[in-house]
C-alpha cells in the first residue's frame, strides 16, 4: 500500500471499527483499553441530558456510545463519510467543520478528542485546543488523547518511512502500514499547549505498551505480560513515555464575577 492508499485506508469507517476488533491480542488491547478509557472518564464527568462535543468522530464508537446514554452530540470532523455513519444516531447533529478554527456552536458540558491531535499540523495543533476551549462552559470538561512522541509504537512505526524496512515488516508480520501521524508531542509539549489554551488539569493518564517481537509472536499471553509492564512502565517517570497514550482530563476554569 503506497503512502495515498494508506490515508485512505486511515479515513474509512470500517478500517476504524476493525482496530478495536484486531485478531492480534495486543493491537487489539492497545485500542479497546483506551476507547474503555475514554467512556469511564465519560462517565465520571457527565451525565444523560449533558451537551457533548465530539472532535474527530472516526468509525463512530464514542458517538454511538454518548448516543445511547442519552447525551447530546454536536459530531464535528472533516470527513464527510465518518460524519454520515453516525448521522441517523439519535440526538447527534453533524457538522463538517476544521476544529482547528472557532466552531460556533455553543457552549457544551464535555468535550472529547481522541486520536486526533496527531493528524492535525503541527502550527494549528493548538488552535484546535483553543476551539475546543471557547466551544466549553465554564466548569465544563475536555478528554483528550493522543499518543506520545517517543512511544515504541510511534517509533517502529516511523521506520516505515524507509521502503526496505516497510517491505521486511511486511514479509515479518503480514500486515505493516505507515500511521499517518504528523503531530506527535511528548507530555511537557502537549502540557504546554493546554495551559495556553486555558485549561486546568484535572487528571492525567499513560499507557499503552508494545514490543513488536512480544506483541506480534506472543499471543494472548504476550498481550498479558505487556499490560503487566504498561502498568510497570506507568508509574517510572523516565520510562513512561514509552507508552504509547497520554490521556488527559482538563478542565475549563469557572472565571469568578469581578468584585
Amino acid at each position: 500500500m503506497n503512502a495515498p492508499a494508506a490515508k485512505l485506508a486511515q479515513e474509512d469507517v470500517a478500517f476504524q471499527r476493525g482496530l478495536y476488533e484486531d485478531g492480534n491480542a495486543t493491537r487489539r488491547s492497545l485500542h479497546q483499553y483506551r476507547r474503555d478509557w475514554v467512556l469511564d472518564q465519560v462517565a465520571r464527568f457527565s451525565k444523560s441530558g449533558d451537551a457533548v462535543l465530539e472532535v474527530g468522530v472516526g468509525c463512530g464508537v464514542f458517538t454511538e456510545a454518548l448516543s445511547q446514554t442519552g447525551r447530546k452530540v454536536s459530531a464535528v470532523d472533516i470527513n464527510p463519510a465518518f460524519l454520515e455513519n453516525v448521522r441517523l444516531l439519535d440526538a447527534v447533529e453533524t457538522h463538517l467543520l476544521d476544529a482547528t478554527n472557532p466552531l460556533g456552536l455553543g457552549q457544551h458540558d464535555l468535550a472529547i478528542c481522541s486520536e486526533v491531535l496527531e493528524h492535525v499540523p503541527s502550527e494549528r495543533s493548538e488552535m484546535l485546543l483553543s476551539a475546543v476551549a471557547g466551544s466549553l462552559r465554564p466548569g465544563g470538561t475536555f478528554i483528550l488523547t493522543t499518543p506520545q512522541r517517543y512511544a515504541t509504537v510511534e517509533m517502529m512505526a516511523g521506520l516505515f518511512r524507509f521502503k526496505p524496512v516497510l517491505a521486511l515488516a511486511r514479509m515479518v508480520y503480514g500486515n505493516a502500514e505507515p500511521l499517518g501521524h504528523i503531530n506527535l508531542l511528548t507530555a511537557d509539549e502537549l502540557g504546554g499547549q493546554i495551559r495556553r489554551a486555558g485549561f486546568d488539569v484535572v487528571d492525567t493518564s499513560r499507557f499503552g505498551f508494545y514490543l513488536p517481537v512480544i506483541a506480534e509472536f506472543g499471543g494472548n499471553g504476550g498481550a498479558v505480560m505487556l499490560k503487566l509492564l504498561d502498568r510497570t512502565l506507568a508509574k517510572a517517570p523516565f520510562a513512561r513515555g514509552l507508552l504509547w497514550t497520554q490521556a488527559w482530563v482538563l478542565r475549563k476554569p469557572v472565571v469568578s464575577p469581578p468584585a
